[in-house]
């Protein structure tokens, strides 16, 4: 059985740092990408993942478009948004299907994780498209 893989998507090093770390110690093979543009990159030529994380305030393209782009490509794709900025829910994308602030403890974000890949794993998601 693999590990899950996770695509870590934020322009900060010691986010991309800190995402390899944590989900590495936890189970998880991280896929790091510094830009969205590297993001969608991954995922049209990188294999199956099984969820994203990014951030919304990127340059070249925000977390909010990249969401979307990746839903294109995934539809069933889980993707959570760890931003340092508190986005309101009128701000986040409808692509976005959780979202977390930046500092809040490891803990809360390894749960959340397990949550989505838990309710990726639920029979109506039982057909798993390639990204």
């Amino acid at each position: 059985m693999r590990n899950p893989v996770v695509l870590c998507v934020d322009d900060d090093p010691g986010m991309r740092e800190l995402y390899q770390t944590m989900l590495s110690r936890n189970g998880y093979e991280a896929i790091l990408a510094d830009s969205g543009h590297e993001a969608l990159s991954v995922c049209q030529f990188g294999g199956n993942l099984d969820l994203v994380i990014l951030d919304l305030e990127m340059p070249g393209m925000d977390g909010n478009e990249l969401a979307e782009r990746l839903k294109m490509l995934n539809p069933l794709l889980p993707i959570m948004m760890v931003s340092g900025s508190d986005p309101q829910s009128e701000e986040l994308s409808p692509y976005i299907d959780a979202a977390i602030m930046k500092g809040v403890p490891i803990r809360h974000i390894l749960d959340r994780i397990g949550m989505l890949l838990a309710e990726r794993e639920l029979p109506s998601t039982e057909v798993q498209l390639p990204c």
